[in-house]
């Protein structure tokens, strides 16, 4: 008789384990396009620039041809962002800095704030959207990336 494994979880228990995961497992094929702009933001009263990554993640059926079109998809991120471009982002007018102009929302432009716009602003352009994410890079020795994903629906029996 062979040991069980670790958690008391028998051999024969993982074997059973691949079929009942295929059951509750849907597959779906995606594909993810990013593009590189440039602008400006003002958060705790400090305005500065960052070479962003802005990503966007559709998803579609695993059988299909083709989830959405790598080019629409990175003309729409570029129609997102475009807007911003020789701006800095601001909930407040300051005034020109550095040759940038201010572009007033109603809220604090965070990154978290940046990409719940770019999500808004997708959402409804590009179907199968399932999550959108930003990378603010410092060109130095850091970056982060905040991500807004689409939850799946969680269904009750």
């Amino acid at each position: 008789m062979e040991a069980p494994l670790r958690g008391d979880v028998s051999r024969t228990d993982l074997e059973v384990l691949p079929t009942a995961l295929a059951s509750e497992v849907s597959v779906q094929l995606t594909i993810t396009a990013a593009i590189h702009a440039r602008w400006g933001h003002r958060v705790d009263g400090l305005i500065h620039t960052h070479a962003w990554t802005v990503e966007a993640t559709v998803e579609g059926p695993a059988d299909c041809h083709k989830v959405f079109p790598a080019d629409d998809l990175e003309r729409s991120l570029r129609h997102a962002v475009e807007p911003w471009d020789g701006h800095y982002l601001t909930h407040e007018d300051v005034g020109d800095w550095k040759g940038y102009r201010p572009l007033v929302w109603e809220r604090e432009p965070t990154v978290e704030e940046i990409v719940r716009h770019l999500w808004d602003h997708l959402g409804s352009r590009v179907p199968g959207l399932t999550s959108v994410a930003l990378v603010e890079s410092t060109e130095f020795d850091r970056c982060r990336t905040v991500r807004l994903s689409a939850a799946p629906a969680l269904t009750r029996a």
